[in-house]
């Protein structure tokens, strides 16, 4: 989408919420919405290195998903934890806990990268996208936390 200093942006650029110079999607880490944090003028994208793209485009693995995958095929890491990714949303989904609405509203798991860096943990929202509402999940053992 755009080509700056070896960086590409890959999406579309976002609302950063921010409200007191704070964005309100950060929960952990810094959360300052300045150009140094990635925030300009309320606004964020995501950037990969130049060096990490490829000619010829991967096949999208969302693109052989199940109809019960579906609500969640735009997860990180979906072709390696796909199953379980369902299993638990369907489970948040048959408990109330969540909606399908969340899952599609969120595409599905986020990698958690603030506090579980180094562990295949993952978070959605449910009922609103504020702290109180964030479900973690361990994608090795389907834990819910």
């Amino acid at each position: 989408m755009q080509r700056k200093d070896g960086w590409v942006r890959i999406t579309k650029i976002y609302d950063a919420a921010c409200e007191n110079g704070r964005s309100r999607y950060v929960d952990e880490g810094r959360d300052d919405c300045i150009p140094a944090n990635g925030i300009t003028d309320g606004k964020f994208a995501e950037w990969v290195p130049e060096s990490a793209l490829v000619k010829i485009r991967p096949a999208d693995p969302a693109d052989t998903a199940t109809l019960d995958e579906k609500l969640i095929a735009q997860s990180d890491d979906f072709a390696r934890y796909r199953k379980s990714f369902t299993t638990v949303a369907q489970k948040l989904i048959a408990d109330g806990r969540c909606s399908a609405q969340d899952f599609e509203e969120m595409g599905g798991w986020v990698k958690s990268v603030n506090d579980y860096r180094n562990e295949p943990v993952y978070f959605t929202y449910c009922g609103g996208m504020t702290s109180a509402n964030k479900i973690y999940m361990n994608a090795a053992t389907g834990q819910v936390m």
